[in-house]
């Protein structure tokens, strides 16, 4: 259902139900139950249901879902049936373990291009990605067109790494520093949020205290 709002809450539970189905694809799993995705993503059943209801019918009672079907029809709501390019500014430590890791299993998503301001690391291959000049971001992007861009340079780089990303027209960007960065309406920043996930492990315990 492109083009329909969907709360982020509901992003995050339908990302996890692609994730297992692409798992359950691999392991040759033609159906799968709301029981199967709620033991797997750790969501409840009801839950499961409730969400898929809202977008349509996916299969019928008693009978499961089709692994192939849903999917494809999750991927549609996401808007990730073809990705766009993810770029890093940044080849440092964090960047280069980015691209060490890999996007493998997450549906299509794959580093397209990264992107250094030091001569030492430009020119270096990390997983198969040269290191690029930040002389060449506009080109590249302006050759991607939409791209979602990952954050990964020093502290006290973000604000100025931003707003050459926004300036060449980048308006989806992952920031892995936690100075607060300011963006123009109309682009959507987002953190990776470490310590906030350690406060709430943090917490977890406590409370079985």
């Amino acid at each position: 259902m492109p083009g329909k709002k969907v709360s982020e809450k509901t992003i995050r539970r339908l990302s996890h139900y692609a994730r297992c189905l692409r798992i359950a694809r691999a392991d040759g799993i033609p159906i799968v139950t709301s029981k199967h995705l709620s033991e797997r993503c750790g969501i409840s059943s009801a839950a499961v249901r409730k969400d898929l209801a809202v977008f349509g019918e996916f299969g019928k009672q008693g009978s499961g879902y089709g692994v192939s079907d849903l999917l494809e029809n999750i991927e549609g709501i996401l808007g990730t049936c073809k990705p766009p390019p993810v770029i890093v500014i940044g080849a440092g430590n964090i960047g280069s373990a980015l691209l060490e890791s890999g996007l493998d299993g997450t549906g299509g998503y794959s580093y397209s291009a990264i992107f250094d301001s030091d001569p030492k690391i430009i020119g270096k291959t990390i997983a198969g990605v040269t290191v690029q000049p930040i002389a060449e971001l506009r080109e590249v992007i302006g050759a991607y067109g939409d791209v979602i861009a990952i954050l990964a340079v020093s502290p006290g780089s973000g604000q100025n790494a931003v707003d050459n990303l926004v300036n060449m027209g980048c308006i989806s960007i992952l920031s892995f520093t936690l100075e607060p960065l300011n963006v123009p309406e109309g682009v959507v920043l987002r953190y990776i949020e470490v310590s906030t996930e350690l406060d709430i492990l943090t917490h977890s315990m406590k409370c079985r205290e």
